[in-house]
């Protein structure tokens, strides 16, 4: 479980629990790691879970989603859809 010491990972937090925090990991490493904490992320938890939470995930860049999308064969404009957008919250309304 090296990824889950990686300071370049996570950077802004303690320790991390595996199951705990799982989203949360898999977010990490489908954005800022590398091959070898992909690989572990997909053995560790599966690429069903893994898929789920780019499905479902606000918190990964531009470039990253769209790897993944295409990786994971999600529809890019589904997964557009459960994206956070600016223009419809009530806060950036005003």
């Amino acid at each position: 479980m090296k990824t889950l010491e990686k300071k370049d990972l996570f950077w802004d937090v303690g320790d991390v629990d595996s199951q705990k925090h799982k989203k949360f990991i898999i977010e990490r490493v489908l954005s800022f790691g590398d091959i070898d904490d992909v690989y572990w992320a997909m053995e560790f938890y599966g690429k069903d879970q893994l898929k789920k939470v780019v499905e479902k995930t606000r918190k990964l860049d531009k470039k990253s989603a769209n790897f993944w999308c295409h990786y994971f064969n999600i529809n890019k404009e589904e997964w557009k859809k459960n994206q956070l957008v600016w223009t419809q919250s009530a806060f950036w309304r005003r």
